[in-house]
């Protein structure tokens, strides 16, 4: 279990497309393609799951992998830190989309300003209330 973001296009019906992404994944240098991602669980097994399409992001703190989904167009990341959350901003820019939370936050330069304030919050900034009403 865990959060998921997913970088897609705000208008649905015209996803990223699978040529799209590999291209991308081809043209960044920290990036590898692949097809199955593997994990050591700690106790000397290794977990392999199959990503079709997916693409290995090794960076300077870890490798991440960003798994495409070509029936919806979205790419995704389980359980991102601030810095993958950057490098997703930074790839939805070039692929002219946006980054999305599970909630249906979105995910932009304006997280960095404040990440610990939820982003469905700054969306509608909060009303002032009046001194006088209090018990409101």
């Amino acid at each position: 279990m865990g959060y998921e973001l997913s970088i897609k296009r705000e208008d649905e019906s015209k996803g990223i497309s699978k040529e799209e992404w590999i291209e991308y994944v081809h043209s960044d240098s920290e990036f590898e393609r692949i097809e199955e991602f593997s994990a050591e669980l700690g106790n000397g097994e290794t977990l392999t799951v199959l990503t079709p399409n997916a693409g290995l992001w090794k960076s300077s703190n870890g490798e991440v992998p960003f798994t495409f989904y070509e029936k919806t167009g979205e790419i995704t990341v389980k359980n991102p830190d601030n810095w993958i959350i950057e490098k997703m901003i930074s790839i939805s820019e070039e692929l002219n989309a946006i980054v999305e939370g599970e909630e249906g936050e979105k995910y932009d330069e304006e997280y960095f300003k404040d990440p610990f304030t939820n982003p469905l919050e700054r969306e509608t900034p909060p009303k002032e209330k009046k001194w006088w009403k209090f018990w409101k």
